[in-house]
C-alpha cells in the first residue's frame, strides 16, 4: 500500500462528487435521447474515473473517500432533478 494523503483523498472526494453529478445527468440525458450531451458528459466522466482507478490502485484507503464523493454527487443530482419536476 502507498502513502496515504489527506489532501488526495480530499481530491478524490471532490472529484468523485462531480463523477456521480456527471452520471446521473448522463442517465438522464440518455433518458431524453440527447446524443450530444451525453457524449460530452460520458466523455469527461470517463475520464475522472480514471483519476479515481488509478489513485485507489496505489492505496486502497483511498475508496473511502471515492465512495463518499459518490454518494453525495448522486444525492445532490436526483435531489436537484426531483425538483424539475
Amino acid at each position: 500500500m502507498g502513502d496515504f494523503s489527506y489532501g488526495t483523498a480530499a481530491l478524490i472526494l471532490l472529484v468523485y462528487i462531480v463523477v456521480d453529478m456527471l452520471y446521473a445527468y448522463y442517465i438522464i440525458c440518455v433518458e431524453k435521447r440527447d446524443p450530444w450531451r451525453s457524449a460530452i458528459v460520458s466523455s469527461v466522466l470517463y475520464s475522472l474515473l480514471a483519476f479515481g482507478v488509478v489513485s485507489y490502485s496505489k492505496n486502497i484507503l483511498y475508496l473511502f473517500p471515492l465512495a463518499t464523493g459518490a454518494f453525495i454527487g448522486t444525492f445532490i443530482t436526483v435531489s436537484w432533478k426531483k425538483g424539475d419536476k
